[in-house]
């Protein structure tokens, strides 16, 4: 049997075996990374069917905390619902930075293997539930803000955005990173804020040079949008350039060390930006690419139970561009199965 055949099988037993399942849960998960045990919650949104191939958004809590706290920095539930995505929870242990404290790299190293923990969460959400794996982001509040950037600097062909809140760049971070790959980052910071202090320290960079460090990544536009929300908080917004990728900033004047919670649309407003992406960039300034009807940028297992979901009704599978989805459109699917965009 073929590659391609049999992920199509196994995909096809993970829709069979999970689309039954309608009911919104909060589960808790374990799973061993290098012989430590680690944990998570998942949220399963309401009416779920593997074969709707979802995002996850993944929050990590800020240091001490729990997974059920991050849940309150940042509650993600209801959208997930109508959003139609994996909410995901990681829950620290005890590190080098405090109990239940993520163990960042650089200074803080302490042994921790929190890539590696992340790597193995979004493959098992990929074998349990069949989520996106091209559209994985990852936000945090605090110090879980903090670990993110070096989900940006050392996942960047797994995590497709990041959304750090209360939080700045560590100074390692930017320098140990051989930064060349492009991954989009929405920011929110207080200008009081005491654990990321919005003009860096000796240990964090400003918030400056931050938004120029992804911008240039990013190959963004260099001159941004700017927009004031109200309640002292304005946003910033560099435009996509040839590379697909952009940058976003909120800035609350006054605001000190807040959860996304903390701010009026917070959990909507860091959706509403991550979720414009996959790995490849912004999914609508990709262009057309007939046989990914997911837009995930590959032509895939995924595409084809779309397809099959689409058969016979209408032009929702339509690969040759003829108007229906019919045999034929399965045939130039699988003639461009695997084929990136």
């Amino acid at each position: 049997m073929n590659s391609w055949a049999s992920s199509y099988i196994t995909a096809l037993a993970v829709a069979a075996t999970a689309s039954s399942a309608t009911a919104q849960q909060l589960i808790n998960k374990n799973i061993n990374v290098d012989g430590v045990n680690r944990s998570y919650l998942v949220y399963i949104p309401v009416e779920f069917n593997a074969a709707e191939n979802m995002p996850a958004m993944f929050f990590f809590h800020g240091g001490g905390g729990t997974a059920y706290q991050g849940i309150n920095e940042c509650d993600f539930r209801s959208l997930a619902d109508s959003e139609r995505f994996m909410a995901v929870y990681p829950q620290a242990i005890n590190s080098t930075s405090g109990p239940n404290s993520w163990d960042c790299l650089g200074d803080y190293h302490g042994g921790i293997d929190e890539m590696g923990f992340m790597s193995a969460m979004i493959n098992a959400m990929s074998a349990d539930y069949n989520i996106d794996t091209q559209r994985v982001y990852a936000g945090g509040y605090s110090l879980g803000g903090s670990i993110v950037y070096d989900m940006a600097g050392y996942l960047p062909d797994q995590v497709a955005a990041i959304a750090p809140v209360a939080a700045n760049m560590w100074e390692w971070t930017l320098s140990d990173v051989n930064w060349s790959t492009p991954i989009a980052c929405v920011h929110l910071l207080g200008t009081n804020d005491f654990y990321a202090p919005y003009n860096g320290n000796a240990y964090s960079i400003a918030t400056s040079a931050q938004n120029n460090h992804f911008v240039t990544l990013n190959g963004a536009q260099t001159t941004p949008i700017s927009e004031y929300l109200g309640g002292n908080i304005t946003r910033y917004t560099w435009l996509p350039g040839e590379e697909c990728h952009g940058h976003q900033h909120y800035v609350r004047q006054g605001g000190g060390h807040d959860a996304p919670s903390d701010y009026p649309q917070g959990p909507e407003w860091i959706w509403d930006y991550v979720s414009q992406y996959s790995l490849e960039g912004v999914i609508e300034c990709l262009g057309d690419c007939p046989g990914d009807l997911n837009k995930d940028g590959i032509r895939d297992v995924n595409d084809i139970l779309a397809l099959i979901s689409s058969f016979g009704n209408g032009d929702g599978g339509d690969v040759d561009g003829d108007g229906d989805t019919d045999v034929s459109d399965i045939l130039e699917l699988l003639g461009l199965f695997g084929q990136d965009c």
